[in-house]
């Protein structure tokens, strides 16, 4: 278990670069609102996302990928969900800066990512 937690440490963090830097390229550089850039941010780091939990953080071997595909996407719409809430609530009521809400926000999705995928999909 300490071991699963630690590779999933490891690509958790590579994750969140990925997906802040095209959050902060589509904002800053393509001139995107924030919002939309963190959906489309969410779009591109999914895939990468679960190919690492599932072959190497989790190394499930099983051969039920639609499915595990599908419970992985319902449990990271959620999240993206949750997340854009909490950008609204903290850039646009409280004035933060979208890129600390979302770091913010990386940290609060560590734990409930793995435990949700580690405990119903990648088992």
């Amino acid at each position: 278990m300490i071991k699963k937690i630690f590779k999933y440490w490891i690509w958790w963090w590579i994750w969140a670069v990925v997906d802040l830097f095209f959050l902060w390229f589509f904002t800053e550089i393509m001139w995107i609102y924030y919002m939309f850039s963190a959906i489309f941010s969410f779009i591109i780091s999914f895939f990468v996302w679960f190919f690492f939990q599932k072959y190497i953080t989790f190394w499930c071997k099983k051969r039920k990928h639609l499915v595990q595909w599908f419970l992985f996407l319902i449990f990271q719409l959620i999240w993206l969900v949750i997340n854009l809430i909490l950008l609204w609530i903290f850039v646009d009521n409280l004035g933060f800066n979208y890129m600390y809400v979302a770091v913010f926000n990386k940290i609060i999705i560590f734990a409930w990512n793995f435990a949700m995928n580690h405990h119903f999909n990648f088992k």
